[in-house]
């Protein structure tokens, strides 16, 4: 399995694995992710992104956005596709997350003679279990990192992902109902989730436990001129590494090398492909 940064500091438990069997590897595993869009590139753009009016703002060697004068905006906005996070065996249900947008916007004069800044905009995210069902869109908090040392100019923007422990309960439930089947391994979600819509195939549209994908949201006045060129963003988040033993170790082999990869029934691949995160 590939190696992750460890720490072996009591993890938070998972209840379902605790009750009757065996565990092993308590450590927390901390993971980190980044998404980078080349907004100059569009073959890199388009494979990771959408933007919105397409009839308005294009992508050249300059970045997004369009010609036009300085003092003129067009109302924006920029998508990503889905980032899938986590473990193909084990959820994430807290991420903090980082996102750099370049360049910083520039003062422009208006027609009266007057300085003007435009707005650097707002960025949301927002998660999902299975790419069909999502949560609403959460507000990410401008950040002045310019300022600190060694930090490029541009607008940053940090905040965090969590899902509530009371939304997580009946999940936590049914995933301790499946651990107690015979089945090959009893920690690998990526099974139990199937499992569970079984019993339950409307479960999604009414809880949203866990976060297996992340999308960001950019919306901002996009001025004359005023090309983005780059979206960065960071996502760091600690998962419990205790499972049970498998049955056969063969099931788990190279599971640590995916992220988590369920999707709901009849929902295409609109994912970032995995070699271009």
């Amino acid at each position: 399995m590939p190696r992750h940064t460890t720490f072996t500091f009591a993890c938070f438990l998972i209840i379902s694995l605790l009750i009757t069997f065996s565990v092993c590897n308590a450590a927390v595993i901390i993971e980190f992710k980044s998404l980078k869009i080349d907004l100059t590139n569009p073959k890199d753009a388009s494979a990771k992104a959408s933007w919105s009016p397409a009839d308005k703002i294009s992508i050249t060697d300059k970045g997004l956005g369009w010609d036009g004068t300085t003092n003129a905006s067009v109302d924006g906005w920029i998508q990503t596709k889905p980032l899938a996070v986590g473990l193909s065996w084990r959820i994430a249900t807290s991420i903090s997350l980082q996102v750099s947008i370049d360049p910083t916007p520039k003062e422009f004069t208006l027609p009266n003679g007057q300085k003007s800044t435009p707005y650097a905009g707002t960025v949301f995210a927002r998660y999902s279990p299975d790419m069909k069902h999502w949560s609403t869109w959460h507000e990410l908090q401008p950040t002045d990192l310019a300022k600190k040392p060694q930090k490029k100019p541009g607008r940053h923007f940090s905040g965090r992902l969590s899902v509530p422990n009371r939304a997580r309960r009946p999940y936590g439930i049914l995933l301790s109902e499946y651990s107690r089947r015979d089945v090959p391994w009893k920690s690998d979600e990526e099974a139990a989730v199937p499992w569970i819509l079984k019993q339950q195939p409307d479960f999604f549209s009414k809880n949203l436990p866990f976060i297996g994908y992340v999308e960001f949201l950019f919306e901002g006045g996009m001025y004359g001129n005023q090309r983005i060129q780059s979206f960065d963003a960071n996502l760091s988040y600690a998962l419990s590494g205790l499972h049970t033993i498998p049955r056969d170790k063969e099931v788990y082999k190279n599971r640590d090398s995916f992220p988590w990869r369920f999707k709901a029934t009849g929902i295409k691949n609109t994912e970032i492909p995995p070699n271009q995160k």
